[in-house]
């Protein structure tokens, strides 16, 4: 796996347009045509994987084309486009000019040449590209969204925030890792485009499970200490059921209440060795953790760790 930046200000600032611009034809595919080189930026964040490419632009105003010779030497790949903030609109070949904006996800044929006109402001995406052979199973969904737009439905955002989970945390995966996440992103966008029955049923099975397990797991973490913390809860707001959330888990080998446990207890075990809560109470650090009962407390983090809260505090203060 690649991942490659490519910003405007880390270009020598009397040749910083040509040069970008022949960084970017070299590795995108398009050409840069800014509306005011003195005032130009632009930055771009690339993710390169076997058979996914993920990335994240901003732009002030300018222009990007994809000449004929360009989609020439462009890959079978579909990219699929999530603007994020600003505005833009596109145009390609045998397609209506489309106005881009936060809410909708655009399919983008690679090898169609067009223009993406960034209307400044600046404006910020996301895409993600990948092979159209991945996509066999949902041909007819892709063939009716190709050079159009789609609103960001539940299935969509589902592709989205994993893909851009992704990109973010690309460089701490190892290659193996990160092949299965890029295998996830498929899957989750054959969900979104309608895939077959019998490809959804494998998706499901892969993407759509993990991308839930790992919303659910961040929704966990934004809510660990609140009392009324519950599978019922969180099963509410991700609009699944409580059994299925538990078995998602399942999955893992571990329960909902044990993960939380050990996420508690993590947090618990972070306090105890700072030294800036050494005036507080070993209560009142297992409460402020989110736990409600001191001996169940204790006899977890010591089932845990192989030590006591007070050797942990300790320990930390010896050191």
């Amino acid at each position: 796996m690649t991942i490659l930046s490519i910003r405007s200000q880390d270009f020598e600032i009397s040749r910083r347009v040509e040069e970008f611009q022949n960084v970017i034809a070299a590795i995108t595919k398009v050409d840069f045509v800014p509306d005011d080189e003195t005032s130009f930026t632009s930055e771009t964040s690339i993710g390169v994987l076997q058979n996914l490419i993920v990335g994240y632009g901003r732009h002030s105003a300018s222009t990007a084309v994809r000449t004929p010779t360009h989609a020439a030497d462009t890959e079978d790949n579909v990219m699929f486009h999530v603007p994020l903030a600003g505005s833009c609109s596109i145009e390609q070949r045998g397609g209506e000019r489309t106005e881009l904006k936060s809410g909708l996800v655009y399919a983008d044929p690679g090898e169609v040449p067009g223009i993406i006109r960034f209307h400044g402001e600046p404006t910020e995406g996301f895409y993600v590209s990948v092979p159209r052979v991945h996509l066999g199973t949902a041909t007819s969904g892709l063939n009716a969204m190709l050079r159009g737009t789609a609103p960001l439905t539940p299935q969509w955002r589902l592709f989205f925030n994993y893909a851009r989970s992704l990109h973010e945390e690309l460089a701490e995966l190892a290659p193996g890792e990160a092949a299965q996440c890029a295998t996830h992103v498929q899957d989750l966008a054959l969900m979104a485009l309608g895939a077959t029955r019998e490809a959804a049923e494998v998706a499901a099975g892969r993407g759509v499970r993990a991308a839930r397990l790992k919303a659910v797991k961040a929704d966990i973490e934004r809510h660990l200490t609140a009392p009324d913390l519950s599978a019922e809860g969180i099963a509410g707001r991700h609009g699944i059921s409580p059994r299925y959330l538990r078995s998602l888990f399942e999955s893992e080998g571990t329960s909902f209440g044990d993960f939380v446990a050990a996420r508690r207890l993590a947090l618990a075990h972070r306090m105890l060795s700072d030294p800036r809560n050494a005036g507080a109470s070993i209560a009142g650090i297992a409460m402020s953790a989110g736990f409600g009962d001191l001996s169940w407390f204790n006899i977890r983090f010591r089932r845990a760790y192989g030590m006591t809260p007070k050797d942990v505090r300790a320990h930390a203060r010896s050191r």
